[in-house]
């Protein structure tokens, strides 16, 4: 709902309401004004009509009652009149209309006032007919006055009494209409008014806020060249001039921003496509060297075995001594290919490329923690397939520099790795129960024990489009989450 409509419907309410209570309150000023002039004129009527028929009753001239009573009958606006007597019959009516009739207190029209307490009883009072019309009633009780005892019983308090009902519809119609006018012009007011509030609303307020709207509108899709017009110096044109120079700042900031922004991105990439190159050439050399190490050390080392075994076969001179030097030799040569065998591990691990990262891990795991003083537990659950080879090599170095980090600082009873795929991600994690570190000293400027090497995981994986999550504190050990995307499975 717009504004334009909330303010209208708010000041329509508003409105109606208030006119409308004017109008009540006129209307119920106007019926009480007509109830008041009908008792008035009930009341006069009601004591012309009782002198002329006491006179006539103390003349005993029926026939000068029933002609007061016809012609007081004729008035338009008197629709009842009768002369009861003290049971309720009636005695007198004009033209001798319903006369000898029996009127009960149990009648509807009687109850307004019989209900009550004799002394409760009102002189008049508005009753409604059983067609719906309403009529004003009046009652004038015909005393039993002395010079009335040679006809009537002197104990009786009243003889009779004068019943008069009037017409409410002549002396209504003039409140109705009064009220129909009223609600009319109150209607046009009502308009005037609608019309003019929103014309001024919509010139001073709706139109300004609607341009705001569209300003604001602008900036949400990046246009800060946008100005709004100079307007009049009230609130909204303050607010316009401000936000004007808002625009301003903000369309200065955004540009350098843009500048900052750009010169970020090239730097990143610049960085990325020099950490990326850096990690493939280092994957290269320690590839280049494993092979040097494998196919011409190793080799030689192997010759040298062989051809000390023919020398103690042909050394006969001193066979004792010979076959003690040649012992030793060869467990030099058998400690130095061992040596021999761990550097090339520790380079590029032939068993990452033949078994895949499980066996790398394990095999890794198995020679950092051979001294039995921390038991290693890996946990492997849906990675039968081998990953990308990119991937694996990444996922081994950074297990490889967890591992290592475990078991060069760590002290730790326990360590924990765990490795699984699920939903396209390879989710790994490395715990361990050891002393942990300061986690804040970390992420500062890596300035604690294992802290490049952890600074160097993070980049790996980050290559990767992998996140890495590392928790720890003093005394409580520490744990390492990676989740790397798998785009594709080697074949």
């Amino acid at each position: 709902m717009s504004l334009r409509i909330k303010v209208t419907l708010v000041l329509f309410v508003t409105l109606v309401f208030i006119l409308g209570l004017f109008n009540l309150i006129e209307y119920r000023n106007h019926q009480e004004t007509l109830l008041s002039t009908l008792s008035f004129l009930a009341a006069e009527t009601g004591q012309v009509v009782e002198n002329s028929l006491e006179h006539e009753m103390l003349a005993r001239n029926l026939t000068g009652m029933q002609e007061i009573l016809d012609a007081v009958g004729d008035n338009e606006d008197i629709q009842a009149l009768y002369l009861l007597d003290t049971s309720g019959r009636v005695i007198f009516a004009p033209e001798g209309e319903n006369v000898g009739i029996q009127l009960y207190n149990s009648d509807p029209t009687c109850q307004p006032c019989h209900r009550l307490n004799s002394q409760e009883r009102p002189g008049s009072i508005v009753v409604s007919m059983p067609d719906g019309e309403k009529i004003f009633r009046s009652m004038n009780p015909i005393e039993n006055k002395p010079e009335c005892h040679t006809c009537h019983d002197p104990t009786q308090r009243i003889n009779g009494l004068l019943l008069i009902d009037f017409s409410i519809e002549p002396f209504a119609e003039p409140i109705k209409l009064d009220l129909r006018e009223n609600i009319f012009w109150g209607i046009v007011s009502i308009i005037t008014v609608l019309v003019v509030i929103n014309l001024t609303l919509n010139r001073l307020v709706l139109q300004r806020l609607e341009d705001f709207t569209q300003a604001i509108s602008n900036f949400g899709q990046g246009a800060f060249k946008f100005r709004l017009a100079n307007q009049e110096p009230d609130e909204i044109g303050q607010l316009t001039q401000a936000f004007n120079e808002m625009g301003h700042r903000l369309e200065t900031e955004a540009n350098q921003n843009k500048i900052l922004w750009e010169k970020i991105l090239e730097q990143s990439e610049q960085r990325g496509k020099l950490l990326k190159g850096l990690i493939t050439a280092q994957e290269d050399e320690r590839k280049r060297v494993a092979r040097e190490l494998h196919d011409e050390l190793g080799q030689a080392l192997s010759g040298m075995g062989l051809h000390l075994g023919v020398m103690e076969r042909i050394l006969q001179s001193d066979p004792d001594a010979a076959m003690e030097y040649l012992k030793t030799t060869r467990d030099l040569v058998s400690e130095t290919s061992d040596r021999m065998y761990d550097l090339i591990l520790a380079l590029r691990p032939s068993i990452l490329d033949d078994l895949g990262l499980v066996a790398a891990v394990n095999a890794q795991a198995e020679r950092l923690f051979s001294d039995g003083k921390t038991e290693f537990k890996l946990s492997v659950s849906n990675l039968d397939a081998r990953l990308p080879a990119d991937v694996e090599t990444v996922l081994y170095r950074v297990f490889q520099e967890a591992l290592s980090n475990v078991a060069k600082h760590s002290q730790a009873p326990n360590v924990t790795v765990s490795m699984r795929c699920e939903n396209g991600y390879f989710l790994g994690k490395v715990t361990d129960n050891g002393k942990g570190f300061d986690l804040d000293s970390l992420d500062k400027g890596f300035n604690v024990r294992g802290g490049w090497g952890l600074m160097g995981i993070r980049e790996r994986v980050t290559q990767i489009n992998g996140k890495v999550d590392i928790y720890s504190k003093d005394g409580e050990g520490s744990e390492i989450t990676i989740q790397v995307p798998i785009s594709g499975e080697s074949e």
